[in-house]
This record gives structure tokens, C-alpha cells and sequence, in this order.
């Protein structure tokens, strides 16, 4: 008994702090989206909404054929251009509509991220259309797209929009340790917008 609660004592560490990591901008090294959902589901302030997005991203080399997974890459951060976006689409959704940003987009620049961000500090590519998106489950919406590469880059930065060019941007990825591209690599993102409800 007495190591079952030192167990779950140590879990409850490890959580808070994964949270208090992420909740700062930084993705601990090794730690799967899952872990960071249920982080922040634990250190969630109470009877607060809460919205996060997530990036995953792997990559198929045109020179071997062989796919690299980065696996989750960034987890931030949200826009207050689509936060007024989202209450705008309450008032009027048909001028608003939130099933529009589907629009991936992938640019080289490092330039820290901003939520008051309204794209790319360097786009190098046209946007590529998520033409079905989904749910992964009831609180996480999820788009996919892959970008091709058509010149050699540092892959660093990352978009999703509701419009293919312009338009108003939910989230800017920065993308840590960022790998370079080479021609006609191919870059699928996966981006997932969990929204928690009041606990």
C-alpha cells in the first residue's frame, strides 16, 4: 500500500510538471501527445475552457523513400485572431464558418511565437487544402496534410488557416530542432485542436 501511494505520488509530480512545461511553451523531450493531454487535464485551473493545439509531423525522404517520424512537435499556440474568429462564427457562422480552416501551411523562420500572430513569419510553400477533416475523438478536432518540399529548407514553422492564401490563421507551430528538406520531401502534419470543458 505504502508503494502504491508513493507511485501515485510520483505520477502526480511527473504530470505537474509535464503541464507546467507545456503550459510555458516547452514539449519535454520523449513525452507523447497522450502524456500532455493528461497533464494538462490534471493541471487544468478550475471551471476554466480550456483550448490547446497540437502538431505532429513526420516526413518521407524523397532520396531513401523511408518515412521519419518527429512525432509531437509543438503545442502552441492559438491565436487571439481565431479566438475573435470563433466568437464572430457564434454570432454569424455562415460568414464565419469554423469547418474552413483546413489549410496547412509550412514556412524557415525561428521567429518566436506569438498569439498575436496573423501568419507565417516566412511562408515557402502554397497551402495544401485538408479536403476531410475529422474527430480524433468528441473534444479533438484533427486536420492532415502534406506539404512537398519543392526547394531544400530547415522545416520550422507551420500554419493552419481557413483560406489558401491570407485568410485568419488558428495557430503558428514552431517547430524545435527543426529538420532539413531537401526537394521533394514530403511533410505530413497532423494538427489536433483538443477543447476541454469547464471542470
Amino acid at each position: 500500500m505504502f508503494f502504491n501511494w508513493i507511485k501515485k505520488f510520483r505520477e502526480y509530480v511527473r504530470q505537474n510538471y509535464v503541464g507546467w512545461m507545456v503550459r510555458r511553451g516547452n514539449l519535454p523531450y520523449g513525452i507523447t501527445q497522450t502524456e500532455v493531454v493528461e497533464a494538462l487535464k490534471v493541471t487544468r485551473p478550475k471551471g476554466v475552457l480550456e483550448i490547446f493545439g497540437m502538431l505532429r509531423m513526420r516526413i518521407k525522404r524523397e532520396a531513401t523513400g523511408e518515412w521519419e517520424d518527429y512525432g509531437l512537435v509543438s503545442t502552441q499556440l492559438v491565436t487571439t485572431a481565431f479566438a475573435a474568429y470563433v466568437v464572430d462564427s457564434l454570432v454569424d457562422s455562415t460568414t464565419y464558418p469554423l469547418d474552413a480552416f483546413t489549410w496547412h501551411d509550412m514556412g524557415d523562420s525561428g521567429a518566436a511565437e506569438a498569439n498575436t500572430e496573423t501568419a507565417l513569419a516566412n511562408s515557402r510553400e502554397t497551402r495544401i487544402n485538408d479536403a476531410s477533416p475529422g474527430e480524433n475523438t468528441a473534444q479533438v478536432y484533427q486536420s492532415i496534410a502534406t506539404i512537398v518540399a519543392t526547394a531544400g529548407y530547415t522545416a520550422q514553422e507551420h500554419g493552419i488557416f481557413n483560406a489558401v492564401s491570407a485568410g485568419t490563421m488558428m495557430d503558428r507551430n514552431l517547430i524545435p530542432n527543426a529538420p532539413v528538406l531537401i526537394t521533394d520531401d514530403q511533410v505530413e502534419f497532423t494538427y489536433e485542436l483538443t477543447v476541454n470543458a469547464e471542470s
